[in-house]
């Protein structure tokens, strides 16, 4: 039988293991790889003629890398792109090209998108706008039967202008399939605003609508296994001499990769 000395010697050992083993993993960067479908509807109102509707789908694989001490670095990688416009998208569908990326830095537990794409109308907008989707803010411990509330702003393009959502989020933990997931529940209120000058006129842009989705959320590593949500928002178009009803509705899906 060991001395009271060896075994000392020997949980001390193991402690020492397990502390280094546990450092070693926090220092690795976290990679998440998902595949993202989105689909953006919008209709606009035109005096004497039919609705201008403009439809976009993309297809992408989204990477999500959070260094141990850095800011959270997304790529977005456009593996394919159908586009069907009749004239509110001025971008040409040759403008999405593989490997886009975006850059985000994660203040308190929330995404915050830096650089170039936090106000212009660039490529990734339509991925960038899901990274509050996959990088919730979650409570510690992560268990079924909690609820929490949450302000999110996030700036996206839509029809050639910048526009800004401010959601207010109410968040629900339900019982997963197993003990290793838990659901998660999201519905807010939006709030949205924009403006660009078109051809010497200022056009804004102001509405409400809603959004929800349901996502299967990894206990033990918190990371979003799937994803499921859709928006709906009614805007108020104005160039100061007229003024147009658009509506907008966007249904995306995401589901990790192996």
């Amino acid at each position: 039988m060991p001395s009271s000395g060896t075994m000392t010697r020997t949980i001390r050992t193991a402690l020492l293991l397990a502390v280094v083993s546990v450092a070693s993993r926090t220092m690795q960067a976290q990679v998440a790889r998902y595949r993202v479908t989105s689909t953006a509807v919008l209709s606009l109102d035109r005096a004497n003629d039919t609705p201008l509707v403009d439809t976009l789908v993309t297809s992408a694989l989204l990477f999500v890398t959070i260094p141990p001490a850095a800011p959270t670095v997304v790529t977005l990688a456009l593996d394919s792109l159908q586009l069907t416009s009749t004239g509110m998208v001025r971008r040409a569908p040759d403008a999405f090209t593989r490997g886009t990326s975006v850059s985000a830095t994660l203040t308190d537990g929330r995404p915050r998108v830096v650089g170039d794409s936090a106000t212009a109308c660039t490529a990734e907008r339509p991925m960038a706008a899901l990274l509050p989707e996959l990088l919730p803010l979650l409570p510690t411990p992560l268990r079924a039967d909690q609820q929490w509330s949450d302000t999110i702003t996030v700036t996206t393009c839509r029809a050639s202008l910048p526009v800004t959502t401010i959601s207010i989020v109410n968040f629900r933990t339900l019982t997963g399939m197993d003990s290793s997931t838990v659901l998660l529940e999201r519905r807010a209120m939006v709030r949205a605003t924009g403006s660009v000058a078109i051809r010497d006129q200022l056009v804004t842009l102001s509405g409400s609508g809603t959004s929800e989705s349901l996502s299967t959320v990894l206990v033990a590593t918190r990371q979003i296994q799937s994803h499921r949500g859709s928006q709906a928002l009614d805007f108020s178009l104005t160039n100061g001499q007229q003024t147009r009803r658009m509506v907008q509705r966007i249904t995306d899906s995401a589901s990790l990769q192996p």
